[in-house]
């Protein structure tokens, strides 16, 4: 290779390797590298961001699960473009902590759009169901046997209201012991019960016969959502007899309304410990 060869490459080289700025400002260049003649476009901005002590700006998606949680956050970070979704399909709440800016008005009519916010620091309040309310509503108009049914009483006996906890054990009680007999026939009461005909089936006892009264409804008293308030919620008896076998089952009485009335309960909540606007929807 001749001397002058040799210069042109060693030129080419530099050409290669050298920065070239693509904006007036300088943050972006593209570098071609000799090795496999690729240009790349770097961000000088960015890449110093990132070796920086701290980031230019405050970025990302936290999640809470309770009210409080979420007033806090607000309370540290809120800007005062900051603006709050309640979308109550998904029992939720957004925060846009740097949301875009109002409008400016120069006091003489004229009005004009103010800086866009980037829209990326988040706040999510997912709520969660406690597990009292999954409990009940998971069987809310199953039909179960009556042993099942019994079980169910007694395990969350302490969440009815009305009729009291004792009354319901004592009602669970009394359908584990008729496991062995035939049910013949419910009536209802003018007391406002029902009374469930039953005969015995074992040999020993057999021709007896007796009943069992049970409320047409009862009242328990649940939470919908992890650190909200207690809420009363009706719920209705039912009961089925085929060929002697007794099914047992109840049925809440609109218990989507229940959980909205408390997700509502919640976003004013938030909204009257905010500065933010709530609004209902989804943010962008």
């Amino acid at each position: 290779m001749t001397d002058n060869n040799i210069a042109a490459a060693i030129e080419a080289g530099q050409v290669h390797g050298m920065p070239q700025k693509l904006d007036d400002a300088g943050r972006f260049v593209a570098i071609t590298t000799p090795t496999d003649a690729g240009t790349k476009v770097h961000d000088l901005e960015q890449l110093a961001a990132a070796y920086a002590d701290r980031p230019r700006r405050k970025t990302g998606t936290v999640k809470v699960q309770d009210a409080a949680s979420f007033v806090a956050y607000l309370e540290k970070h809120a800007l005062p473009e900051s603006e709050v979704f309640a979308d109550p399909r998904t029992y939720q709440l957004v925060a846009v902590i740097n949301a875009h800016q109002g409008v400016l008005d120069d006091g003489q009519g004229i009005v004009r759009e103010d800086s866009a916010g980037h829209g990326d620091h988040r706040l999510v309040l997912d709520l969660v169901q406690t597990p009292a309310w999954k409990t009940w509503l998971a069987l809310d108009r199953q039909w179960q046997t009556q042993a099942e049914f019994a079980e169910h009483i007694e395990d969350n006996a302490l969440d009815v209201i009305s009729p009291d906890a004792a009354t319901m054990l004592e009602l669970a009680q009394s359908f584990q012991a008729a496991s062995s007999v035939n049910f013949k026939r419910g009536e209802r009461l003018h007391s406002g019960v029902v009374s469930l005909h039953f005969e015995e089936t074992q040999s020993a006892t057999a021709g007896q016969a007796g009943d069992i009264e049970i409320p047409t409804t009862f009242t328990v008293q649940l939470a919908p959502f992890e650190g909200g308030d207690l809420t009363s919620v009706t719920a209705r008896f039912r009961y089925r007899i085929r060929s002697g076998e007794l099914s047992m089952s109840y049925a809440l009485v609109q218990p989507h309304d229940v959980a909205r009335a408390a997700y509502d309960r919640i976003v004013n909540d938030v909204a009257g410990a905010i500065d933010a606007p709530v609004l209902y929807g989804t943010p962008a």
